[in-house]
């Protein structure tokens, strides 16, 4: 029984024993302890510290990346309005040049129309003339001379002349 309770000079020795081991404990093993939890800290806070930046710097770039992304945005709907407003040009260029053109081929037909009936008139005088004479030639049968043949020729295709 003795084993269960201590004597005085046990406890004395437990006591000093246990005072001996705390100090070489705090004196060999505290101090790295705490220098590598202090270190350790240390780093975390080196870490998150990166990471704010990291994260700002981040969101700096996305704001960027926005605003690059919206001048993109203008710049190519500037560049379909200017498309579309180059294709209007040549649009209004082309029915232009079309008209020019089909104003060109109407004036050309005109004049080609214009000297048809100017000839198709001259050819109806001469058969108009040749006919006229022929007649006049049997009704009269020679008993005109050639000046009265002439005038009443002359008559003939100013009358014809009048008609036309």
């Amino acid at each position: 029984m003795e084993l269960l309770t201590p004597s005085g000079g046990t406890i004395f020795w437990t006591i000093v024993t246990f005072s001996g081991l705390l100090f070489i404990l705090y004196k060999i093993g505290w101090r790295p302890l705490l220098q590598m939890l202090t270190e350790r800290e240390k780093k975390i806070r080196d870490s998150l510290e990166q990471a704010e930046k990291a994260q700002s710097e981040a969101e700096k770039m996305i704001q960027q990346q926005q605003m690059l992304i919206q001048e993109a945005k203008q710049e190519a709907q500037a560049i379909i309005a200017a498309g579309k407003k180059s294709a209007e040009k040549a649009k209004e260029e082309i029915t232009q040049m079309a008209r020019q053109e089909a104003d060109q081929m109407i004036e050309k037909a005109n004049v080609e129309i214009e000297k048809s009936r100017n000839k198709a008139v001259d050819e109806i005088r001469n058969i108009v003339v040749e006919l006229s004479l022929s007649a006049t030639a049997k009704i009269i049968e020679s008993s005109l001379s050639k000046k009265e043949h002439q005038k009443l020729v002359r008559e003939s295709i100013n009358d014809l002349g009048k008609l036309i």
